[in-house]
């Protein structure tokens, strides 16, 4: 036989063990396998090869004599252990599934474009036969994806395009992936995931949420899709990695039919981590107003799911800033107007309007400016006439246009500093802390400037209203000159409660009531209570709450001492403001010389100042003192006079004194 005759035996022989070559995993064989030609499996790998991947490898085209040769070679050396079937015709050994990387330089040395692969440059028909014949010769079902990365330093390939196109349509691949830069720089930029796109398409990325539609096939729209996304990102990010163009070239237009299946085939673990990672990222950016973070995830992501719309969302969010910062600065430039023309523009024309309340609130101000500002005028010149405090004063708080404002507060302060109003504002002062309402009527029948008329006028009916509430209470629990009854025994509690109650509700803090209060609880025998609120009426300064607490003190519980002195100035406080039972107290104090230096002329001085304001216990001991000469002279005649006018008013003690005499 000769040595052509065995060669082609051989070739033969070659060929029946290709078609019937099964991988120990029968599976994956049958669905896939990726041959590298020129280009390492592992470079841009995301992670370490699974065990299961089905990877070829060649250092460069076989010719095209040598190609089921070199691709029957290619396979045993990618499985430790191979089967082979007993039938020669067997179809086991077909690729349903396959797909090519490979590393060419394009060169044109004069003679037309060539190709270096490896250490070869062929002619870019001998590449094209080569090709072709080599992938006939793994005799797959379907040729899926060539992935042709090319060093095209010269760039050739725009002129030439049409050649290469030509050359790898030949070998009858669906789809071809071309990316044309620089290898050798592209390489230096370590593991970047530009260098294996391939890896993300052949284990289903391209069919998964949000990419695809996750039904276990990647169509050709869904891998353009991706691819599109994809290799526009590693060509525009910086730092000189990835292609400077690519190109996606389709056998077909129809973009529905399937490209991978990816049932069962080999996954990446680092893969599925970062694209899980990324996926829930994205999510999570889609809520974000972090220009930061969106812009960080964008430049680093491998997979970018999300992409359009997070890069949508940054210029969105980046088109705010400006606009917002745009706005700003109109605002700065307008917002001083004192004419409305330039802010009522930006009205009309704001995107963002950030400043739309600011501007209708000037607008309203300045038209508001211009209908008050005769009026304005009119009163202030009024009021600066008849240097009308009141008025000037209102001028100056209320006014819109405020052209006179300075001139105003300056004549306010001259007013206040003259001499008439500082009397004037002492009246009114001492009339409001008092609650005096023959002061404040005195205030507005006397005064000149009467700055506070009105206001004193509202304190009037306040207190007319106040006197008119109080006085039910006072007749009910108060001391006799408030209209009450003498003795503690006399109050109908119960019926007291209720009218002072109707008062309190009105007036809730007002000391005078709550004193009175105090006098109810005395009656009922709440010690403790009233001595609260006598001691709350001395703290407030009521003339009435002086005497009443003294008393408590000088007539206490059982288990109490007397304190002779607190009841003493109590009851001289009481005495100073008018109080009837502070003046009886010093009475019965000063008569019994219970107090150092007083003695019975001190309580007679006091005694007949009462008894003049028909005090009937006043009148008592008037009567008594001028019976037994204590204090005075005495006198009978007088005596009579005193105790005649305490029977009289019901005060019954000074009966039989007065039988007596």
């Amino acid at each position: 036989m000769s040595v052509r005759a065995v060669a082609l035996s051989a070739l033969s022989a070659v060929s029946i063990c290709l078609s019937s070559f099964a991988h120990a995993d029968a599976n994956v064989s049958s669905r896939m396998q990726l041959l590298f030609i020129g280009a390492d499996p592992a470079e841009g790998a995301p992670g370490p090869l699974p065990a299961d991947m089905p990877v070829l490898t060649m250092d460069k085209l076989p010719i095209a004599d040598e190609a089921s040769q070199e691709a029957f070679a290619a396979i045993l050396r990618s499985n430790p252990v191979s089967t082979f079937v007993t039938k020669p015709n067997a179809s086991d050994g077909q690729f349903e599934q396959f797909f090519l990387v490979t590393d060419v330089t394009l060169a044109d040395p004069g003679e037309g474009l060539s190709i270096e692969l490896g250490s070869e440059q062929l002619t870019i028909t001998d590449f094209s036969n080569r090709l072709s014949t080599l992938v006939d010769a793994f005799n797959p079902d379907h040729r899926r994806l060539i992935f042709l990365r090319v060093n095209d330093a010269e760039d050739i390939l725009p002129v030439s395009m049409s050649e290469l196109q030509s050359a790898v349509g030949a070998a009858g691949f669906d789809v071809a992936v071309v990316m044309v830069g620089d290898i050798t720089a592209d390489a230096q930029c370590g593991n970047d995931a530009s260098r294996a796109i391939h890896y993300p398409l052949i284990t289903g990325v391209a069919d998964r949420a949000p990419f695809g539609d996750g039904n276990g096939v990647s169509t050709i729209a869904e891998v353009d899709d991706f691819l599109r996304s994809a290799l526009h990102r590693v060509t525009v990010r910086d730092g000189g990695c990835g292609p400077r163009y690519s190109m996606i070239w389709k056998s077909g237009e129809d973009d529905s039919q399937p490209l991978v299946s990816h049932d069962g085939l080999p996954s990446f673990t680092k893969l599925e981590t970062r694209l899980y990672q990324e996926t829930f990222e994205a999510l999570f950016l889609m809520e974000s107003t972090d220009q930061g973070q969106l812009r960080a995830f964008l430049d680093d992501c491998v997979y970018c799911p999300n992409e359009e719309e997070l890069t949508e969302r940054l210029k969105s969010m980046r088109q705010f800033e400006l606009s917002s910062q745009l706005e700003k600065d109109i605002w700065q430039q307008i917002s001083a107007d004192d004419n409305p023309v330039r802010l009522e523009i930006y009205l009309k024309n704001c995107t963002l309007c950030t400043y739309r309340s600011d501007a209708e609130e000037r607008i309203a101000v300045m038209r508001a400016k211009d209908a008050a500002r005769d009026e304005e005028a009119q009163a202030y010149e009024e009021a600066a006439a008849s240097r009308d405090l009141a008025a000037l004063r209102n001028y100056v708080e209320t006014c819109v246009d405020c052209a006179r404002k300075d001139e105003a507060t300056q004549l306010v302060a001259d007013i206040e500093s003259d001499e008439i109003y500082q009397a004037e504002r002492e009246v009114v002062e001492l009339a409001k802390a008092n609650r005096d309402v023959g002061q404040m009527r005195a205030y507005l029948a006397d005064c000149t400037i009467c700055f506070a008329k009105d206001e004193v006028l509202e304190m009037l009916e306040v207190e007319k209203r106040r006197v008119a509430v109080s006085q039910p209470c006072f007749a009910a629990a108060g001391l006799p000159q408030l209209g009450g009854p003498r003795k503690l025994t006399e109050i109908d509690q119960n019926a007291a409660r209720n009218i002072c109650k109707v008062a309190l509700d009105e007036f809730p803090e007002d000391p005078a009531l709550k004193t009175i209060l105090g006098r109810i609880e005395h009656a009922a025998g709440n010690m403790d209570a009233a001595q609260a609120a006598y001691d709350y009426g001395v703290e407030k300064d009521v003339a009435v709450a002086y005497g009443l607490a003294a008393y408590t003190r000088y007539a206490p519980a059982d288990t109490e001492s007397v304190d002779l002195a607190a009841v003493e100035k109590l009851a001289s406080k009481g005495a100073e403001r008018g109080d009837w039972l502070s003046q009886e107290l010093l009475t019965v104090l000063y008569s019994k010389e219970l107090v150092a230096g007083k003695n019975a002329q001190d309580a007679f001085s006091i005694a007949i100042g009462l008894a003049r304001e028909d005090n009937a216990l006043a009148q008592f001991f008037v009567g008594y003192f001028y019976m037994t000469g204590s204090g005075v002279e005495p006198s009978d005649e007088a005596a009579i006079t005193w105790l005649d006018r305490s029977v009289r008013q019901g005060y019954l003690h000074a009966f039989s004194f007065l039988a007596e005499l």
